[in-house]
């Protein structure tokens, strides 16, 4: 299978668009002053997870108050919206390449249109009920532990998983490996990590966002000696969460690690 091969985005903190990829859209951004009308997406998921304030998120006309360390996600066909508040979030976008256009759109001074963008006025029957969407408070999600980290599964989704990690002074990663198929991708929120990047060393400390895409060989560790938080985001899902599920239960092997789309580097 020939891989595609594209390069890493490694950006530093600050708002601004993180990525602008097929397989996935990130942003982070303040809401002060921005109000979001009632819409749905048909073709891709939009999540958020809530950086420092307070985030009013609407699902299915329904508020709910989020506070930092939050995450809300509204799949495809789920009516949702928010407010202006005090909050700095993380927007997700998966798959991204519809979401991109209104970047696009932007740049060239038009709105897009809501075919190009994926974004519709909510349908006649309401959409999907508030059910279907996920709401995960601080410390909420389905926890899996490791003698020097803990992690979170915040979302499974086959448009994306979404898991925070919180990790130990001189936690090291997995082995240097690749995704053929889906965009691994990483945001510091306390502490530093420290990767490799197609060979090359990258510090990122808090803030910094890492975006390993098809092909690209990566890992990473906790080099320093302060512990680590981070959310750790694979675009499309591809079950990443039964693989870290049934690698917490000692599961190995390379057939194993390839059919969920993780090739280990050889050694030389």
């Amino acid at each position: 299978m020939e891989l595609d091969v594209r390069q890493p985005l490694v950006l530093p903190p600050g708002e601004s668009d993180k990525a602008l990829l097929d397989e996935l859209f990130a942003a982070e951004f303040g809401t002060a002053g921005v109000d979001v009308a009632p819409h749905e997406h048909r073709l891709h998921t939009d999540a958020f997870y809530v950086l420092d304030g307070e985030f009013t998120f609407f699902v299915a006309g329904e508020p709910t108050t989020l506070g930092a360390g939050a995450f809300a996600l509204a799949p495809p066909g789920l009516v949702h919206n928010f407010v202006s508040s005090d909050a700095r979030v993380l927007n997700l976008h998966a798959p991204g390449d519809r979401w991109k256009q209104t970047r696009i759109a932007r740049r060239e001074g038009r709105r897009g249109t809501p075919d190009e963008i994926d974004q519709h006025p909510p349908p006649p029957d309401g959409g999907l009920p508030r059910s279907e969407s996920i709401v995960r408070l601080a410390g909420q999600g389905e926890l899996l532990e490791d003698d020097d980290r803990r992690l979170w599964v915040l979302a499974a989704r086959p448009e994306l998983c979404v898991f925070l990690f919180d990790a130990d002074p001189g936690y090291v990663g997995p082995s240097t490996h690749v995704h053929r198929q889906h965009v691994d991708a990483f945001y510091v929120l306390e502490g530093a990590l420290a990767f490799e990047l197609d060979g090359e060393p990258v510090d990122a400390p808090a803030g910094t966002w890492v975006a390993a895409t098809p092909g690209c060989a990566h890992t990473f560790r906790n080099a320093r000696e302060e512990r680590v938080r981070f959310l750790n985001v694979h675009a499309p899902g591809l079950r990443f969460d039964e693989y870290l599920r049934r690698q917490a239960g000692g599961e190995d092997g390379r057939p194993f690690h390839e059919s969920f789309d993780v090739y280990e580097m050889e050694v030389a």
